[in-house]
């Protein structure tokens, strides 16, 4: 041990121990040697060399001078608050940009009302313009010369006065928020209601997008929910047309969902309801037997489209329906509902026998033949399911007047002058029903109420087709699965066909062969109609003859599907066609597919819930496809 190394006498403080390793660290001596003089184990030497450096303070050998204060900080330098002139200058270029409408730019242009200035109160006290709430407004194509609000509506003294049957009127539509209403189909909506006398108009709304009635900090626009011209209609509420009616104004339904009534059956509750959306749709809901029809619609729009121009806003503004429905009760409390739908770019109008044009209600033959309308032409007339041996009677009355007019009311076709009309399924086949032969039960009662006989049967069906003829409307069958009943029949084994039926089998079995033989095509079918009624004026169509009018196609009964499958609406929709259908006996709409419900009220083989439901349609020369309710022997109220 040197003399200048700190004393490691035994007994020596644990204070003179950390002195000395402090001093000899000074001294630049390593762990090892400071070990070495003290005789103490490395690892003690570093221990207390750890410890040390945590609990033993330095004193400094000179005092610290006092810190210098922290410098403030530079004071913000206020904003200036932009002035009046500014905020207005503001709102005029934000309002360029505002996404009204798909059509803005395209032919047509907007109005509004006032714009409403929007005040906040400063800190000083002072009330500011931080912005504007503006009005969604209305949309006019460029060559809009008709009036701009319903003081300008005319009647034509030839337009008969409402019904007096009708004890309650309503016409429900839809708005979508923040957007400009349809001005022409809005005024033309409005005269039709005052030519019908139905003095309710009930708008239900929907969004697209979410926070779309508050306005952000940070902007000077707000935009109205509704136009003014709407804002006095739109309800989010439900309203309860009769006990078993309704209009579900408070469902709101995104304007681009593909299929707006999917998963709404049992929200209903067993009511026809109404639902607001632009896409048009109708569904029959399941229902039991004892009931009456419950039906789903949706109500078209009164507002222009609105949509992103991304895949399904796409989707949406081509389906996008400008239109409305009606909804009339009669006096007995009898519920009859029907679409009306406009012509987009023109907002014209056609309902029944009645056209709106410019705020002008006119009959359909004074806008062909006194206004020369272009376009304008009597409507095409489809009809569902006929069965005419099953066929519900009053149904027949309200279209033809066959069997007696309709009471109070004159047959459909004759108030319309329909140019043309198309029966589905007008031979039902009970008399040889290949369903029933193997029941003997069925059999014995098909004999016991004398419904055996093909050649009667077929002889009602042709008179039928006589006594709903009119001359200024042609008359068209459409093939359907029914008349295929006799094709079966032709194949069966001679000792199979009824004594009845017997003679008939082998004529119609010789006369197929013999067109075999002579190379020509031969429809056993119409052979038997023409036979039976050889004065009657018709011609059959079936799904490889095309049959249109108006871009409607007529010739698809529905019960042959794609690539030899079955028959469905949904199936038939993905043709991309406009196509007017029956074979289900159900009312439904899917895109372009409407299927027309039947004329029959009950079958015995039909047993369970049903979607049945009897319906009329009206296919009207701008292309737009009319469909209403049969409530007994009447379509409207």
């Amino acid at each position: 041990m040197t003399q200048n190394s700190p004393s490691t006498a035994a007994g020596q403080s644990t204070a003179d121990t950390i002195a000395a390793i402090q001093s000899l660290v000074a001294d630049g001596k390593s762990t090892r040697e400071i070990a070495e003089i003290l005789g103490m184990p490395p690892r003690s030497v570093t221990r207390i060399r750890v410890k040390s450096r945590s609990t033993v303070e330095t004193t400094p050998a000179v005092e610290p001078d006092t810190p210098a204060p922290k410098p403030s900080k530079t004071p913000k330098i206020a904003k200036a608050k932009p002035t009046e002139a500014d905020v207005r200058e503001r709102i005029a270029t934000d309002e360029l940009t505002v996404p009204f409408s798909n059509w803005i730019g395209q032919g047509w242009y907007r109005e509004a009302g006032e714009p409403q200035d929007i005040y906040e109160t400063d800190q000083d006290g002072e009330q500011r313009l931080v912005g504007v709430k503006l009005d969604p407004g209305v949309l006019w194509p460029d060559s809009w010369d008709g009036p701009k609000d319903i003081n300008g509506i005319w009647i034509s003294p030839n337009v008969a006065a409402p019904k007096r049957s009708l004890k309650r009127g309503f016409a429900l539509t839809g708005s979508q928020a923040l957007t400009p209403a349809h001005g022409p189909a809005y005024i033309n909506m409005r005269a039709l209601m005052r030519a019908r006398g139905i003095e309710d108009l009930e708008i239900g709304g929907f969004t697209y997008g979410k926070s779309l009635f508050e306005r952000r900090k940070k902007d000077v626009l707000e935009i109205a929910p509704w136009s003014s011209m709407l804002a006095d209609h739109v309800t989010r509420s439900r309203r309860h047309i009769d006990p078993d009616t309704q209009f579900c104004a408070e469902m709101n339904l995104r304007p681009t969902k593909a299929r707006p009534l999917t998963g709404l059956n049992t929200y209903i509750r067993g009511k026809t309801s109404f639902f607001a959306h632009p896409r048009r749709e109708i569904a029959s809901v399941p229902r039991p037997q004892s009931q009456k029809p419950v039906t789903m619609w949706t109500t078209g729009a009164i507002t222009v489209p609105n949509y992103i121009g991304q895949e399904a806003g796409l989707k949406a503004l081509d389906r996008h329906t400008v239109g409305f429905l009606i909804v009339e009760i009669d006096h007995d409390d009898n519920v009859f509902v029907r679409n009306v739908d406009a012509d987009p770019h023109t907002g014209d109008l056609r309902d029944l026998e009645l056209c709106v044009s410019k705020g002008r209600v006119l009959t359909i033959d004074e806008a062909i033949q006194d206004y020369h309308f272009i376009d304008y032409d009597w409507p095409w007339m489809p009809v569902g399911c006929t069965h005419v041996d099953g066929i519900h009677v009053p149904h027949a009355r309200g279209l033809w007047g066959w069997g007696g007019k309709p009471a109070g009311d004159v047959p459909l076709i004759d108030l319309v002058r329909a140019r043309g009309q198309n029966v589905n399924d007008v031979f039902d086949g009970q008399s040889i029903n290949h369903h029933e032969d193997k029941n003997p039960i069925s059999v014995y009662r098909r004999h016991a109420e004398k419904r055996q006989s093909l050649t009667d049967e077929i002889t009602r069906a042709a008179s039928f087709l006589q006594e709903t003829s009119r001359p200024w409307c042609k008359s068209y069958v459409v093939y359907s699965n029914h008349d295929d009943f006799i094709y079966r029949w032709l194949q069966r084994p001679a000792h199979e066909i009824a004594i009845e039926n017997s003679k008939l089998w082998h004529q119609a079995n010789f006369e197929v062969r013999d067109a075999i033989d002579r190379g020509v095509k031969f429809d056993v079918f119409e052979w038997l109609l023409r036979k039976a009624a050889p004065s009657a004026q018709f011609e059959i169509v079936n799904v490889d003859t095309p049959l249109e009018a108006y871009g409607v196609r007529y010739e698809f009964h529905g019960d042959k599907g794609v690539n030899g499958s079955r028959g469905s609406t949904a199936g038939l929709a993905k043709l991309g066609l406009k196509i007017t259908k029956a074979h289900d006996h159900t009312l439904s709409w899917m895109d372009d597919c409407l299927s027309l419900g039947n004329l029959l009220l009950r079958a015995d083989y039909a047993t369970g819930p049903t979607t049945w439901c009897g319906a009329w349609s009206l296919g009207h020369s701008d292309g737009n496809r009319q469909v209403g309710l049969l409530v007994g022997e009447k379509y409207r109220a």
